[in-house]
């Protein structure tokens, strides 16, 4: 990654694309740094932050003569942030203070319309009493539950300290295919089975109630909930029941959920196929049978634990699981990976960027989620989807590294919540990110055989980050005349709107379009946060953040007043610490996947650049969108506007009303396709 300061940016000028940041680091400067800025009052941090610097400047200046070589040594210097340990970890610090010291443009570069370009319009109407709500921890992610033994999964992990703590309130769901073919719960430590059948290279990973306990740590840092899964293969009620009370112990009421199985409707799949783990006999009344006794000895050792299933994308096996008897509370899962055609049929399912930005996709989307909460609706329970990506073929290929799937995640965790659901979890992987599933939106240094510590975020990591920095509040009405631009918008109970706009159009041959944008209440003023890269193939420099840099790659200080690029220089970064903050001001090169040009942490709406060229009091405004982008605007009324939002419900309670109208989803594929 780039470590060199780089030049200038005039603030309402239009930036050449495909990066807008990529001229807004400017070199530490003696004299005043916002002179060619348009007067505005700095954000509360950035006002801290500069009195600080002073602070520490003129006591520096005023403290007379030095101590010599036998006096007490000089305290150790801080990092690039006054204050700020070197090499801090990114959940130890304001991400305001971050967001200062990348001295970010006060008017967002490009945001200004121009003459010409073609465009598009966006109408927000008013929040009403039968809206979804918007929560913190309905974007979350899906691990795989044997990664519950992995010891790099606990609270002394800064990068996934780091990396939850950037979504939010997230919730962790653990489960996948290893649940009901290599994951083995034992709270006595029994030996692991080995008459299970395995394929070639696999080996079936023991869970103790230690590791439960170690997860929990870092839910409790963290502010996650947590989704955990029993094995239904192996048939053994008890055991399930084991872990169920094991793990309220552990995680307490932050433990929403316990899956029964993942995905059933895939348990026989032929004799020659390795994912089989069931024979013929193997069907709904069968699994809805087995479903019920599982639910049973749960409540016995754990009343009222929601009981989550089938974690299936069948829509017979969401009614199988919603009509089994005794399993209330429960929850529907749904499981959702739009272009899953491994093979030669349903062309437009395949995974190619034509079908991830394809309209026809996010059809299918809304067809098989409406279809889904339509049966949520009729058995009066919430809709959560536990396992999801824009393909599952060999695991994730390359195209879900991409921009184009960091588009499609951030516009599908908006899109399925308008549809009610509840939560919606990612599918990940601990696993590096050279070598590991593409999918994943987390990957670590290190190799297959040997994954490393350190931790960042893909692309569509980066998507969730921005969407999960959006404030509860209220899904209200938003409604776009393109097809190639989709609006979702957030009302809030202080007045204000975030409205997040994915424009679909290809970054590489599509110019800027100008949008303007009605609101039902006079603005004040509008900031803006985008997700975007030099084309659909575009990644993140994820790989380059997770392996250590060594003091030639350690970045530069600025924009503090308080260090010299060379101070930066002069010192190794932590080969434990990827999302530092010195790494969380080096900017993303040319081109690759950012959001604002840089990775996490995601700036506060408060710290973000303005919009140029909004008029206070109007109830309109027009902001220049670049192709193949995610925008996030924050827009601020003079007036409320919205009502207030209930609290998220830690325990995932309550019961959507209905709304949306039923499709017909498409034949099904392999492994959640549609």
């Amino acid at each position: 990654m780039r470590t060199s300061p780089r030049p200038p940016v005039i603030p309402g000028r239009t930036a050449p694309s495909p990066d807008p940041f990529r001229s807004s680091q400017a070199p530490a400067r003696s004299g005043p740094s916002t002179s060619a800025l348009p007067h505005r009052t700095l954000p509360v941090r950035r006002r801290a932050l500069a009195i600080l610097s002073t602070v520490l400047l003129c006591a520096t200046a005023c403290a007379g003569p030095q101590p010599g070589p036998s006096m007490t040594p000089a305290p150790e210097p801080t990092g690039p942030v006054p204050g700020v340990a070197r090499n801090a970890p990114l959940h130890a610090v304001d991400p305001g203070l971050v967001a200062a010291a990348r001295d970010l443009p006060e008017t967002y570069p490009g945001s200004a319309t121009r003459d010409g370009d073609p465009t598009a319009r966006v109408t927000l109407g008013r929040a009403s009493p039968g809206d979804e709500d918007y929560r913190h921890g309905s974007v979350g992610l899906s691990l795989e539950s044997t990664d519950l033994a992995d010891p790099r999964l606990g609270e002394d992990n800064d990068d996934l300290v780091s990396i939850l703590q950037s979504l939010h309130e997230p919730t962790l769901r653990f489960g996948g295919n290893s649940t009901d073919r290599r994951f083995f719960f034992t709270p006595t430590d029994e030996p692991i089975p080995t008459d299970w059948p395995l394929a070639k290279g696999e080996k079936i990973t023991k869970v103790t109630p230690a590791d439960l306990e170690r997860v929990a740590a870092l839910a409790r840092r963290t502010g996650t909930s947590v989704i955990l899964s029993a094995n239904l293969a192996r048939y053994d009620p008890d055991r399930a029941a084991d872990l169920a009370a094991h793990a309220r112990a552990a995680f307490g009421d932050r433990l929403v959920g316990l899956m029964i199985g993942n995905e059933p409707n895939g348990f026989h799949r032929g004799s020659d196929d390795p994912l089989s783990v069931k024979g013929p006999e193997w069907n709904r009344t069968v699994y809805a049978r087995q479903l019920t006794a599982y639910a049973r000895a749960v409540h016995r050792e754990v009343p009222h634990l929601r009981i989550v299933a089938p974690g299936a994308y069948s829509e017979p096996w969401w009614k199988a699981a919603a009509e089994a008897p005794d399993t209330a509370p429960m929850a529907l899962a749904l499981h959702q990976y739009p272009l899953s055609e491994c093979g030669t049929r349903w062309p437009e399912q395949r995974p190619t960027v034509a079908n991830a930005v394809s309209p026809g996709t996010r059809e299918r989307v809304d067809s098989l989620v409406s279809s889904a909460r339509s049966v949520a609706d009729e058995h009066r329970v919430p809709l959560w989807i536990t396992e999801t990506s824009l393909s599952s073929c060999s695991g994730g290929n390359q195209i879900t590294e991409t921009l184009a799937a960091a588009v499609y995640q951030a516009d599908y965790s908006m899109r399925v919540q308008a549809l009610a659901a509840e939560r919606v979890t990612a599918h990940s992987s601990l696993g590096p990110c050279h070598g590991g599933p593409p999918m994943s939106p987390l990957c670590s240094d290190g190799t297959v055989g040997s994954p490393g510590e350190r931790f960042g975020l893909r692309a569509n990591g980066l998507a969730l980050a921005l969407i999960a920095s959006i404030p509860q509040g209220t899904m209200t009405p938003a409604r776009t005349g393109s097809e190639d631009l989709t609006a979702f918008a957030v009302s809030h109970p202080d007045g204000s709107t975030s409205l997040v706009l994915s424009d679909f159009r290809d970054p590489a041959t599509a110019g800027p379009r100008t949008t303007t944008v009605r609101t039902p209440a006079a603005v004040q003023r509008v900031t803006q946060s985008q997700l975007r890269g030099g084309s659909w193939r575009a990644t993140a420099p994820v790989s380059e953040a997770a392996n250590p840099h060594g003091a030639s790659g350690s970045p530069s200080a600025q924009g503090t007043g308080t260090s010299t690029p060379g101070d930066a220089a002069s010192y190794p970064a932590d080969p434990r610490v990827a999302l530092s903050v010195e790494n969380a001001l080096r900017p993303a090169d040319r081109g690759a996947v950012s959001v604002d040009g840089y990775g996490l942490p995601i700036t506060p709406p408060a710290d973000r650049p303005e919009v140029a060229g909004v008029r206070p009091g109007a109830t309109s405004f027009a902001v220049s969108l670049p192709a193949g982008t995610t925008t996030v605007l924050t827009i601020e009324t003079k007036h409320a506007t919205a009502r207030p939002s209930a609290p998220a419900s830690p325990s995932g309670d309550g019961t959507p009303a209905p709304k949306a109208t039923p499709g017909v989803p498409r034949a099904t594929t392999r492994s959640g396709g549609q």
